[in-house]
């Protein structure tokens, strides 16, 4: 196992390398030179999107709560991914720019940009971190190794291969750790099918419900199960790791071609582990965990070099998401914080500030994975954020021409503020009430049901009470705003 991980891992450093000979200029790094394919970008998002949740996660979800386990992965992610073909893919690579702050600059002003930035950072720098930890994870279970060093070696390689590559890098490797998933998981299909334990005829009605019940036997609100929904439909629209593959696109047809494309594979490859979780509660199988159902039932169903191969998937799934992940945060900061201060930079410093920005990006989330027992809560600084406005002033911005700069910030705020409370107050801001006025306002310490929806219903309320001042004058700078222009993809 451990040699075969060596290769694997020799093979992407290969990749990395070759592909850095392309790399010359800040669109090269950020979008590869705008040169890929429908084949290309549409495995390469379905890649970054199949992460270490989809193939650890789903199967245990699915065991232990239904299809309803299954809203997110398959079947929400793949909704998102349709709905980026839809209405984002066109749009934005049509507009030329390398992040999706860009378009926010020109769409709605550098205020909007720079805070759709600051927003999107942290939460990708923290996710990046939890991938890291699963690696690692991996890493010290199957070579017996510890923790410590094995998350140590996993950043590192990650870390390099990303700096070295780039996008183009990043998408090549992509291809390889496709393929390796694919064929892991239909290969654990097969087999599972084929051991005569597990049949379709023995999964009962109660698992194909699409609602959650309860532990004193009720069903969830429709506040809750909306909510289930729209947080990986809308909240992962704006995501820029799989934005960035599709901006790589030679021509804006290919980017929604290939938007279609990966929310294909995705449901059809996402459907494995949430047959798998079917079948296996079916048959009564049980696991330690939610998170190792797949993997447990893997080991004892695959022969060892079956086995091996499922691993080199789920290691292949971690790479993919945490390298885009790295890449992603580190355009955002380089394109719309540092070159909003350091202008007119010629192309060898914008490169250079790229690379340095990966790796800078990649020791925070080793040193936050690093750091265990503070994850949880920083975790949920992060969550507070949101996404809700950003989707509310990208999604109008694009496919209309109401609302300007003040309508965007707006927005954003009372999305990420609506957020913030909705999900519950972090642990560490309960703190700075005393007991008895903590818990004299549950809802804002312990948070609401329908959260994500009253956010993007928020964001959406401010932006159209904003947006319609700005049109009859009453706020805002009508002459210098960039609404008022025809900004490239509307």
């Amino acid at each position: 196992m451990v040699a075969a991980l060596a290769v694997y891992i020799v093979l992407q450093f290969a990749i990395a390398i070759w592909a850095s000979r392309f790399v010359n200029s800040e669109a090269d790094y950020f979008v590869a030179g705008r040169r890929f394919g429908v084949l290309m970008v549409g495995v390469s998002v379905f890649a970054t999107w199949f992460g270490a949740e989809t193939v650890m996660g789903a199967s245990g979800a699915v065991a232990e709560e239904g299809l309803a386990g299954g809203r997110a992965d398959p079947f929400g992610y793949t909704l998102c991914l349709i709905g980026m073909a839809l209405f984002l893919a066109y749009k934005l690579r049509d507009s030329g720019v390398m992040t999706f702050p860009d378009y926010m600059q020109l769409r709605f002003g550098a205020r909007a940009e720079v805070t759709a930035a600051v927003l999107t950072i942290p939460t990708s720098i923290i996710w990046a971190s939890a991938q890291l930890l699963a690696m690692g994870q991996i890493l010290s279970e199957t070579a017996g190794i510890d923790l410590g060093f094995a998350l140590f070696a996993g950043a590192v390689i990650i870390i390099a291969y990303t700096t070295i590559g780039g996008l183009l890098g990043d998408a090549m490797t992509d291809m390889v750790q496709g393929s390796v998933m694919m064929g892991g998981l239909v290969i654990l299909l097969i087999t599972v099918l084929a051991t005569g334990d597990f049949s379709f005829s023995h999964i009962g009605s109660e698992q194909m419900q699409w609602r959650l019940t309860e532990e004193d036997g009720t069903k969830e609100s429709w506040l809750s199960m909306i909510d289930a929904w729209m947080i990986p439909i809308v909240g992962s629209l704006v995501a820029q790791e799989a934005i960035s593959r599709f901006l790589g696109a030679k021509s804006a047809s290919i980017a929604r071609m290939g938007c279609y494309l990966a929310s294909g594979l995705y449901l059809v490859l996402g459907a494995i582990p949430l047959i798998i979780g079917l079948l296996g509660h079916a048959a009564g199988f049980e696991a330690e965990s939610t998170d190792s159902y797949l993997p447990e039932l893997a080991r004892q169903y695959l022969s060892p070099l079956m086995y091996t191969v499922l691993m080199g998937a789920l290691v292949s799934a971690i790479l993919s998401t945490v390298d885009t992940t790295l890449l992603a945060v580190s355009a955002i900061a380089s394109r719309n914080l540092i070159e909003r201060v350091a202008r007119n930079l010629p192309e060898p410093r914008k490169l250079l500030f790229g690379r340095s920005l990966t790796l800078l990006a990649g020791l925070f989330a080793y040193a936050i994975a690093a750091s265990g027992e503070t994850i949880k809560g920083l975790v949920e600084i992060a969550s507070s954020f949101g996404s809700a406005g950003i989707a509310v002033a990208l999604l109008i911005g694009l496919h209309s021409k109401f609302g300007r700069e003040m309508a965007a910030l707006g927005a954003m705020v009372a999305g990420a503020l609506a957020s913030f409370f909705g999900e519950g107050m972090p642990a560490w801001f309960v703190s700075l009430f005393d007991e008895a006025t903590a818990q004299s306002m549950p809802g804002w310490t312990q948070g609401y049901e329908g959260s994500y929806l009253f956010a993007v219903l928020a964001a959406l309320a401010v932006y159209l009470v904003i947006g319609q001042l700005e049109s009859r004058g009453l706020i805002g700078d009508r002459k210098k705003s960039p609404a008022a222009i025809d900004a490239p993809g509307l």
